[in-house]
Formats: C-alpha cells, sequence, structure tokens
C-alpha cells in the first residue's frame, strides 16, 4: 500500500510546496489485528454454544421393553374408552383426557421420554413430530369448557391415538 502511496504522491509532487506530505496509507497489521479480533471472537460465541448445549440422547427407545405386549395393552384401553364414550358411559372431554392419558403413558413405556410429565411444549422441543400431532389434537378438548369441540374431534383423536400406538416405530 505505501509503495502505491508514494508512487502516486510522488508523481502529483512535482509542483507542489514541500510543506505538504503526500497521502499516508494504514499499516497493514491494523487490517490483520482486526480481522484476527473479529474471528475471536465469533470463535468465542461458537464454542461457547458448542460446548454448554445439552447433549442429545443416543435414541428414544428404552431397552428391555415387550413393545408388542405393550402396544397390545395400549391398544385394548383405547378401544375400551372409544366404546365408552360411544355408550355415553364417558363423556367425549373425559375420553379425550384419557386418550391422552394412554398415549402418554404408551411414550412412557417404550422410550426415554418422561411424556406423562411433560407438557406441550415440551412435546415441541423433544419428541418426533407424529407423536406432537397427536398431542395437539387432544389437548384443546381436554381442556374446553363444554364437550362440543371434544364431541367433534373424538372419532379423530381415537383414529390417530390408535395408529400412534399401532404403527409408531421408536427409534
Amino acid at each position: 500500500m505505501r509503495v502505491v502511496a508514494s508512487a502516486a504522491w510522488a508523481a502529483v509532487s512535482a509542483g507542489v510546496p514541500d510543506e505538504f506530505t503526500g497521502p499516508v496509507a494504514y499499516d497493514d497489521r491494523w487490517l490483520w489485528i482486526a480481522v484476527g479480533l473479529a474471528a475471536a471472537v465469533v470463535l468465542y460465541f461458537l464454542l461457547s454454544w458448542w460446548l454448554t448445549r445439552p447433549p442429545r440422547p443416543a435414541g428414544l427407545a428404552r431397552e428391555g421393553v415387550d413393545v408388542p405386549d405393550v402396544r397390545a395393552a395400549h391398544l385394548a384401553r383405547i378401544e375400551r374408552i372409544d366404546a365408552q364414550v360411544r355408550a355415553a358411559e364417558l363423556t367425549p372431554r373425559a375420553g379425550h383426557q384419557e386418550l391422552s392419558e394412554i398415549v402418554r403413558s404408551y411414550v412412557a413405556a417404550v422410550t426415554v421420554l418422561p411424556a406423562r410429565s411433560m407438557a406441550l411444549a415440551d412435546f415441541h422441543h423433544r419428541a418426533p413430530r407424529e407423536l406432537v400431532d397427536v398431542i395437539e389434537l387432544v389437548y384443546p378438548p381436554e381442556f374446553a369448557p363444554d364437550d362440543a369441540l371434544a364431541r367433534s374431534l373424538f372419532d379423530t383423536a381415537v383414529d390417530r391415538s390408535r395408529g400412534l400406538v399401532a404403527g409408531w416405530s421408536v427409534g
């Protein structure tokens, strides 16, 4: 940089008085110091993010569980709840609450997720999408003040819960 500035000034300075000086270039080391500092800041934030993030579980499957037996027991519970709601022995809202408990119980039995104590936000952060979809479906009718919403979504909730328990592969 200095060489270019000096050569340019020499060409221009032929008719300039001596009290004027040519352009002065910045020293190149300041540019490299600034780049190094910026890289150090970026590296600091990347390392602090990488080293402080929670470890990911290797897999969701719980070891030593007889999944077919657990699946059959939970499918039987779903069928029983479906029959009770259809026979008006149980309100649709209570049926949604039972379906939620059955799905959570199944997930807790076959995975390492603490599904019984997880809130919907926890499911969004830690659970597979197909499980979140079922929980999102049964959540609003569980807390609705009347049975209209619960009644309209009950058949869909039963089908989706049954489908999740019957066909969900834990990986």
